[in-house]
């Protein structure tokens, strides 16, 4: 199991780099091992992949990580980085509100950004059922699946984008309306619940992907 994640990880590091979501200094992506206590961190560097327990603790990349795998029993991926548009979002320091059915669906609540320096509420921001949260002028990505998280960072690059130039214009943001954000929230939820249960029993999840 510890070779196909492997494998499914450089894939999904080659992925983001292709679509510019990864590379950057302090940028880092890993993978929940299923049936074990450890993931697998990868970093632009190109260097070998570390292999890290949930326990660690410590102010690296990996300990970032750990913290939030042990909140998060659904995360079967972590991306946490740096993009123009997550950078712009810091600085208006509100939460993106929910303004595609994809991304109420998939990604659900956004908290308000944290400031560098305080990494538990970032994790905290996340304790939620949320997949993505604002980390100084990072994003901190989680999917259910190796897949999914490429997916939902795709989709929330687009959602930053649309929400910072709608942001800047002055104009009226309108929201998906409050019974598709529950309706939708109710799937994340039920998808997250069998996340964690396929990866407490030792497999990746399956059918993440349906709307």
């Amino acid at each position: 199991m510890t070779q196909e994640i492997s494998e499914l990880l450089q894939s999904d590091v080659a992925r983001l780099r292709a679509k510019s979501l990864f590379g950057s200094p302090g940028d880092s992506v890993s993978m929940r091992i299923p049936g074990q206590q450890r993931f697998l961190l990868a970093l632009p560097d190109g260097h070998n992949l570390r292999t890290i327990a949930f326990g660690d603790d410590g102010n690296e990349a990996g300990a970032f990580h750990a913290a939030i795998y042990r909140t998060r029993a659904d995360a079967g991926a972590i991306l946490i980085g740096r993009t123009p548009w997550s950078a712009a979002l810091s600085t208006i320091g509100e939460a993106v509100p929910t303004l595609f059915d994809e991304q109420a669906r998939h990604i659900g609540k956004t908290e308000d950004p944290v400031h560098v320096g305080r990494r538990e509420w970032a994790v905290a921001a996340l304790r939620g059922g949320g997949n993505v949260a604002v980390y100084g002028d990072q994003r901190i990505c989680i999917g259910t699946t190796p897949d999914r998280v490429v997916f939902n960072a795709d989709l929330f690059e687009k959602c930053a984008k649309a929400f910072v130039i709608a942001h800047t214009s002055g104009h009226r943001i309108r929201k998906v309306p409050g019974w598709v954000r529950y309706i939708a929230g109710g799937r994340l939820k039920k998808d997250q619940k069998r996340a964690a249960e396929s990866y407490d029993a030792g497999r990746i999840p399956e059918g993440m992907d349906a709307y």
